[in-house]
């Protein structure tokens, strides 16, 4: 059976993801840097998917080494990865300079050093077997410049264009590779009341990470290269390209 693996796969949007390739039949490779989450993942789905495999491996994809090691135990355990959804990511709001260095160092390794490795081992493989799935998240804010999402936005700047570069390098060998760019998701991410998170989601103006998760992967079976899930986000990605400078140093001068 060929296995799905995903990062950050145990807990928010990533658990998500896991659950609808499980939907599928695909057997689950997780990773996460939360041993407890993945072992509470892995009951939960074996429990409720018994006809598919679930494994767990803890890594920390700012290391480095993570990635190659990562592909190394898939080899090692005769894993024959079909899916790769490259979710795991972090966030802090503020100035870049307001928090520590290694912040971003991370955040840059785990949304843009590790995926791309990721993207170039398993892909390598995809291509040869002719046969493949990539799924890369990014997020709305990859189409904004906004001050106290500097390095955030940058990052997924980078998977965005990377993921639509990978996608025609990869077409005709059929690979497909898909970048979701969301809106506000009702994780824990943002540290968010869940007051808040509720009336949001009421309104439309955040998904559940199950919308987001069934939308991204039907986007990807389906051969797009890009999804942007919910249509107010796509009035927001509008709003923040025609937005005047001005308005953007009101935001500057209060938070930064």
């Amino acid at each position: 059976m060929s296995y799905a693996l995903v990062t950050g796969g145990s807990s928010g949007i990533g658990l998500a993801y896991s659950e609808v390739l499980a939907e599928r039949g695909y057997d689950l490779l997780i990773v996460s840097n939360r041993e407890d989450l993945n072992k509470t993942a892995q009951a939960s789905l074996q429990q409720k998917y018994p006809h598919i495999t679930v494994a767990t491996l803890y890594a920390d994809l700012t290391d480095l080494d993570a990635p190659q090691r990562l592909f190394d135990h898939c080899h090692e355990k005769g894993l024959d990865v079909e899916v790769l959804v490259n979710n795991a990511g972090m966030f802090y709001f503020g100035a870049v300079v307001d928090h520590p260095a290694g912040l971003t160092g991370k955040m840059t390794l785990l949304h843009d050093y590790a995926p791309a490795m990721l993207c170039a081992l398993f892909g390598a493989e995809m291509k040869a077997k002719h046969k493949g799935y990539i799924l890369n998240a990014s997020s709305i804010t990859a189409y904004m410049t906004f001050p106290t999402i500097a390095a955030y936005q940058a990052s997924k700047s980078y998977l965005l264009k990377f993921s639509k570069g990978l996608s025609f390098e990869l077409g005709h060998y059929d690979v497909k590779v898909c970048c979701v760019c969301p809106g506000a998701v009702d994780t824990d991410l943002y540290n968010l009341s869940p007051n808040l998170r509720k009336w949001l989601c009421r309104f439309g103006l955040m998904l559940k990470p199950c919308q987001v998760a069934n939308r991204g992967v039907r986007a990807l079976f389906n051969g797009r290269k890009r999804k942007v899930p919910g249509l107010i986000n796509h009035f927001f990605i509008l709003c923040c390209l025609l937005l005047p400078g001005f308005v953007v140093d009101l935001v500057k001068k209060k938070f930064v």
